[in-house]
């Protein structure tokens, strides 16, 4: 599922290179801490990526709030999803557990998983692959807590555990007998 994975070049925030010629005792060259209001469009812009579809930017929005309440911006920053002035950070890293599951919440909260899959899967088919027939045997195949296990191990870099294989198992299964033969 490439949607919340996808970094997107994203506006920081103002900052100060310290070198504006004053060099007082006064001066302040520290960053402020980022906040919630200020990380919210950036993560609205991961979520989104390059090529918005429709909805998307509102299911953006709906992830940033939802991972927002449940992690302070400065640990985002901590886990490397984040730079220190608040934008994506251009490789997204591997997040510890408790990241990981505050994203998945997130991210099941605010999208379907098996449908953002369909999607795409048919974009990356196409068109060729047959969504309903392909959404169908998917959900047949792993229940949410399965999915949810699946993206948190995938978050966390863990590629080659049990959920993970499930997961990539059922959605090649799914997506072969969801294409027409060739």
């Amino acid at each position: 599922m490439g949607v919340v994975a996808t970094a997107a070049v994203l506006i920081a925030l103002a900052g100060c290179d310290g070198d504006d010629g004053g060099s007082g005792p006064d001066e302040d060259t520290t960053m402020a801490a980022p906040t919630a209001a200020t990380v919210r469009p950036a993560l609205v812009a991961l979520w989104t990526g390059n090529d918005a579809a429709a909805g998307d930017t509102e299911t953006g929005e709906c992830f940033a709030d939802a991972l927002l309440e449940r992690v302070e911006p400065a640990d985002l920053v901590d886990a490397g999803v984040l730079d220190v002035g608040g934008a994506a950070a251009p490789d997204q890293p591997q997040l510890d557990a408790a990241t990981a599951e505050a994203w998945v919440d997130a991210q099941f909260r605010c999208s379907d998983f098996v449908a953002e899959s369909t999607r795409a899967l048919t974009a990356q088919s196409k068109g060729k692959l047959d969504g309903r027939r392909y959404a169908r045997c998917l959900r047949g195949a792993l229940t949410e807590e399965q999915l949810r296990e699946a993206v948190a191990e995938s978050l966390q870099g863990r590629f080659d555990a049990p959920a993970v294989t499930r997961l990539s198992g059922a959605q090649r299964t799914c997506a072969t007998q969801a294409l027409p033969p060739d």
